[in-house]
């Protein structure tokens, strides 16, 4: 609990300006800054440098809007401005310094164009809008910098808290990081109308957040989890950057020039829509191949196995094992292209004598299995039927080939092993047709 010794003094802080009515410059500006400039000496002492550092930038612009107040001495708001802006790519880094990146894909930057330009056209409109008291265009384009980087940080705090869970450091950062945000919305509308007052409850909300950030919390390193969503979200603050200060800069064009982005967010969005049906797509064949053997086209042997597993051991499910006779002589008299042909044409026989709810795998070589929905009576008769499928020559060209196979049945039962039991018997009829 020492850590939060500054959050106690902001507290006090807070108790302390809603007990005093109006404007008190010792309290309201003095204390307040002295809080500031402790908790900075602080966490250097603690040797948190990155959070000294956020809360030195926006203290020292915090300082420089109080001089202002008091003193009128001639300091641009751009200036102060520029100090509060800095504070949000040093949370950012605070918070993603745990997290390891990747390259990013195509889908993730459409992604990020259309979060961009669609919050951009909003902020635009909303934003630009209730920055008319602003005396110029660049104290316009960084008073729009708050909120967006403000929603930037909840959506990578929400993400986070989607993929690694929600703990009690999150849960600090989070709330610090909400507060914050409440106090740049609650600052941006008593601006419009003019009511701002130095010492307020958005004051107050901007030193609770900031002093639960300096209570250190720590989110778990994540060197094996990889957090490939970000890239996007930086491209993202880039682009809103920018769109927002061509219309800082534009101020008159906002109500014309809005529609363009709105138009362009739709386009983007059917395209999002159709590379990701595409890649669906892409997905659902990778998915295929992964299940299936690359040369026959039935199941592989890892899915067999996996599926064997998950069936019920009460008996109303059997196994087959089949090896193909004299295969061996086909490769070594035609080439293993002639036995891959082969291979195919028993896969597809096999395929069309087993009934639609078997499943079919090529085990590896010239042994297959099957997976049968039945007793173990019904899979012998389908054993005799799949013996029945290359009955019919085989044919190479014009070669005409003639192949057998041993099968094994076993029932899927019990605690015994059926893999090992149909193996016995298939070897078993093997060595009986010598």
């Amino acid at each position: 609990m020492f850590r939060f010794i500054p959050v106690l003094t902001g507290l006090i802080h807070l108790i302390a300006t809603t007990m005093i009515a109006g404007v008190n410059n010792f309290v309201d500006v003095f204390a307040y800054n002295l809080i500031l400039v402790g908790t900075a000496v602080w966490l250097v002492i603690r040797r948190e440098w990155i959070l000294a550092s956020a809360i030195s930038v926006w203290t020292v612009a915090s300082i420089g809007s109080a001089l202002i107040d008091l003193t009128r001495i001639l300091i641009s708001p751009t200036v102060n401005g520029i100090g509060f802006v800095a504070i949000y790519p040093l949370i950012f880094f605070y918070i993603l310094r745990s997290q390891q990146i990747i390259k990013i894909s195509r889908t993730q930057v459409l992604d990020s164009l259309i979060i961009t330009i669609g919050i951009s056209s909003l902020l635009s409109i909303l934003l630009l809008a209730a920055t008319s008291n602003a005396r110029s265009t660049s104290e316009i384009f960084l008073l729009t910098l708050y909120p967006v980087g403000d929603l930037l940080l909840i959506f990578v705090l929400l993400l986070l808290g989607a993929r690694n869970g929600i703990s009690l450091e999150y849960s600090i950062l989070f709330i610090a990081i909400f507060i914050f945000t409440i106090s740049d919305i609650g600052y941006l509308w008593l601006y419009s109308r003019d009511t701002y007052l130095v010492g307020g409850i958005v004051d107050e909300g901007w030193l609770v957040a900031l002093l639960l950030l300096a209570a250190r919390p720590k989110l778990p390193r994540t060197s094996a989890r990889v957090m490939n969503t970000y890239p996007p979200i930086f491209i993202a603050l880039a682009l809103s950057i920018s769109i927002l200060g061509w219309y800082a800069l534009n101020p008159r064009a906002v109500s014309t020039a809005s529609i363009a982005p709105a138009i362009a967010t739709l386009l983007l969005a059917f395209i999002r829509m159709a590379l990701a049906l595409e890649e669906a797509e892409q997905g659902r064949i990778h998915r295929q191949l992964a299940v299936t053997d690359e040369l026959t086209g039935v199941g592989n042997r890892r899915e067999f196995l996996a599926r064997l597993s998950q069936l019920p051991t009460d008996g109303s499910n059997s196994l087959l094992l089949l090896d193909l006779d004299g295969f061996k002589a086909v490769n070594d008299h035609h080439g293993h292209a002639a036995g891959d042909d082969i291979l195919r044409e028993v896969a597809h026989r096999f395929q069309a004598a087993l009934p639609s709810d078997a499943y079919l795998a090529r085990l590896g070589g010239d042994e297959f299995g099957a997976l049968i929905s039945a007793p173990l009576e019904r899979a012998e008769q389908l054993a005799a039927r799949l013996k029945l499928a290359l009955a019919t020559p085989l044919y190479l060209g014009e070669r005409e080939l003639t192949l057998s196979v041993s099968i094994g049945a076993a029932l899927i039962a019990g605690s015994g092993n059926p893999l090992e039991a149909a193996d016995a018997k298939m070897y078993a009829v093997k060595r009986s047709a010598r």
